[in-house]
C-alpha cells in the first residue's frame, strides 16, 4: 500500500531531526576531543619556549663564566675551544663574533681567515649586527686593507653611531693613508671616540694628537700627549679629574674641528 503524503512529510521530518541530533552530537564530541589537544598545543609551544629560554640563559651563563676565566688567566687555547663548542650548541651572532675575536687574538697560521668566518656566520644570523661589522673593520685595517676596513666599519656605525673603536680606527686610516687622507674627516671621528670614552682611552688620544700634528696644530697635539702621560701615570681618582679636565677644555672652532659623519 502506498505512503500517503502526510506520512511522507513526517517521515522526513523524522530524518532531518535525526541529522539534526547527528550533527550536534559530532560537534560535541568534536569539541571534547579538540580542547584537549589545543591545551596539549599551547603547552607544548609553551614548553618548546621555555626550554630555549633556558638554553639561552644556559649559554648566557657559560659565556659569563668562560670571560672571567679568560680576564684572569688569559688562557687563548681554553677560551677558544669554550666557545667553538658554544658555537655548536648554541649558534648565536654574538658567541660567533667572539669566537672570530679570539681567533684573531691568537694570531696563527689562517686565524685572520678563521676569524672572519666566524663573522660573517654571525651576520647570516643577523644582517645588522654592528659588532661583527665593527670587529671586521678592526681585522681589515690591521691587515692593511683599507677600504674594506672602511666600508665595514660604515656599516657598524650605521648599527651603533657611538662606537668609539669604529670611530677611531676610521679615523686613523683618514689621518695615515695617502691614498684616502681627509685629516679634517679623521679629526671629526677621532674627537668622537675620545668624547664617547671620556678622554680615558690613551690609544683614541693618541690617534687625536697624531691629527692634530699633520694639521700642523702642535700646542694641541702636545697638550693631549702631556695629557696622556699624567692620565698613564695617576690613581684611578686622578686619571678621572684628569681626564674630565682634558675633555672640559675649549676645543677650536675651526671649520677642521667640525666633526661629520662617514660618508
Amino acid at each position: 500500500m502506498r505512503k500517503t503524503g502526510t506520512a511522507r512529510t513526517r517521515s522526513a521530518s523524522t530524518h532531518e531531526q535525526v541529522a539534526r541530533v547527528q550533527k550536534k552530537l559530532a560537534f560535541r564530541l568534536l569539541l571534547v576531543f579538540s580542547v584537549p589537544l589545543v591545551i596539549i598545543l599551547i603547552l607544548g609551544a609553551y614548553a618548546f619556549r621555555l626550554s630555549s629560554r633556558l638554553k639561552e640563559v644556559e649559554a648566557l651563563e657559560r659565556v659569563n663564566l668562560v670571560e672571567r676565566v679568560y680576564g684572569t688567566t688569559r688562557n687563548l687555547p681554553w677560551a677558544i675551544s669554550e666557545y667553538s663548542e658554544l658555537a655548536t650548541k648554541y649558534p648565536h651572532h654574538q658567541v660567533f663574533v667572539r669566537l672570530g675575536a679570539l681567533y684573531f687574538e691568537r694570531g696563527e697560521p689562517d686565524d685572520a681567515a678563521r676569524a672572519i668566518a666566524q663573522l660573517n656566520q654571525a651576520l647570516e644570523l643577523k644582517r645588522d649586527y654592528w659588532d661583527a661589522y665593527s670587529t671586521l673593520s678592526y681585522i681589515y685595517l690591521e691587515q692593511r686593507k683599507h677600504r674594506e676596513a672602511i666600508q665595514a666599519g660604515e656599516a657598524a656605525l650605521r648599527g651603533n653611531r657611538f662606537d668609539a673603536q669604529t670611530y677611531n680606527n676610521l679615523a686613523w686610516i683618514y689621518a695615515q693613508d695617502t691614498s684616502l687622507k681627509d685629516l679634517p674627516r679623521a679629526e671629526g671621528m677621532a674627537r668622537k671616540a675620545v668624547e664617547y670614552t671620556h678622554c680615558l682611552n690613551p690609544d683614541y688620544l693618541d690617534t687625536l694628537a697624531e691629527i692634530y700634528t699633520g694639521l700642523e696644530r702642535h700646542d694641541e697635539a702636545a697638550r693631549i700627549r702631556r695629557s696622556i702621560t699624567e692620565i698613564a701615570g695617576t690613581k684611578f681618582v686622578s686619571r678621572e679629574i684628569a681626564a674630565k679636565e682634558l675633555c672640559a677644555r675649549p676645543r677650536p672652532t675651526s671649520a677642521a674641528a667640525t666633526p661629520e659623519s662617514p660618508r
